[in-house]
């Protein structure tokens, strides 16, 4: 029992080292996918918002020639 002990102590911490380690790496895979997610959010939105304003513009383009030829 003793020597199970003694085992113990000496590799507790560097048990204890890669247990923190794997767990804060499985932390980083995580937020990994999740920031991924996110761009893959904000890739749509900018794609979606840039074609908004595109149509916009277009229709802004039609008034302007629109007055320009009301007042010629």
């Amino acid at each position: 029992m003793q020597i199970f002990w003694n085992i113990l102590i000496s590799w507790g911490p560097m048990l204890l080292l890669i247990g923190v380690w794997v767990f804060f790496m499985r932390r980083v895979c995580g937020m990994r996918q999740e920031r991924q997610e996110y761009m893959v959010q904000v890739k749509k939105y900018l794609t979606e918002h840039l074609a908004e304003t595109q149509r916009i513009n277009q229709n802004l383009d039609r008034i302007a020639n629109a007055l320009e030829h009301r007042q010629a």
